[in-house]
């Protein structure tokens, strides 16, 4: 098995020090920074580490190679892709884009690669690679997922196939991001205001309460469900906390954002509410209905 990396970060470094400790012995990489004054020796330090062998060029890099792991800044993935094809006339390898870019983009990519029977995975990372290293669990889809799924298979890699349509796994990832940094803002517009006003035991016992008390799906769905029938009511609710934040200097961002939800929701024709919604998709499929 040869492996081959373009960009040289945390995420090749992590994925190359772990595919060397499962005895893969032919991995090479290039990193356009590698000349850089600041970023150059951090590569080449790590490059060492892992035992990677570094290139002069992509070129090299492509020559020769089972599979390509492209992982470079996710508003380069597009052009970088467009660089890379130049190189793989004939080649057969397996073309790895583990950039954060949009599902468009991944699509792009694959039409661009497409044109010369490249086959393309596009694969979205759901762990700290500092962790899991290569085998951080990886959503994968696209032409060539199949393939890069047994050919990876030798080497403990997890990888779960979602489809054949290029993007689908970097939607997992993006839209999963909607939550796990968006209840990070929510969290310490929270936590500000209970600092704020001295009742932080108090607040995050209750919500502790709250919380465990039902699984997440369960949870998701009352509150989903609960709001969308009560969403006026919520949303004057939320201008108590508002006016409370602004009174005390703070930041009112989330919130403001969730008032402004639950006024989208009032406004929906009420007949849509006659009956309460029982899931999360039964109030999804009510709002398109009354589009």
């Amino acid at each position: 098995m040869r492996i081959g990396f373009i960009g040289y970060g945390e995420a090749s470094f992590e994925l190359s020090r772990g595919l060397r400790d499962e005895g893969l012995e032919h991995i090479k990489a290039y990193d356009v920074m590698v000349g850089h004054e600041d970023f150059g020796p951090k590569i080449l330090q790590r490059a060492q580490e892992a035992g990677v062998f570094l290139k002069n060029s992509i070129a090299e890099v492509v020559s020769d190679l089972d599979v390509l792991f492209v992982a470079v800044p996710a508003n380069k993935a597009l052009d970088v892709s467009v660089e890379i094809t130049s190189f793989l006339e004939g080649s057969n390898l397996i073309y790895v884009d583990v950039s954060a870019a949009t599902p468009k983009v991944k699509q792009d990519i694959s039409k661009g690669l497409g044109k010369l029977d490249i086959t393309f995975v596009d694969v979205a990372m759901l762990g700290p690679l500092p962790v899991y290293k290569h085998k951080v669990p990886i959503m994968a889809s696209g032409t060539g997922t199949l393939h890069f799924i047994e050919k990876m298979k030798p080497l403990n890699m997890s990888i779960e196939y979602v489809g054949e349509n290029p993007g689908e796994a970097s939607a997992v990832k993006l839209v999963r991001s909607i939550f796990m940094k968006g209840i990070v803002g929510l969290y310490v517009e929270m936590l500000e205001a209970s600092e704020t006003f001295n009742v932080s035991e108090k607040v995050l016992t209750s919500l502790e309460e709250t919380m465990d008390t039902h699984t997440f799906i369960n949870t998701l769905n009352r509150l989903v469900a609960g709001s969308a029938v009560h969403a006026k009511r919520r949303g004057i609710e939320l201008e108590g906390s508002i006016e409370m934040l602004k009174e005390a200097g703070l930041e009112a961002n989330m919130s403001t954002a969730a008032r402004d939800r639950f006024e989208k929701l009032a406004n929906l024709n009420a007949d849509i509410w006659e009956s309460p919604p029982s899931n999360w998709k039964d109030v999804l499929n009510r709002i398109h209905a009354s589009d």
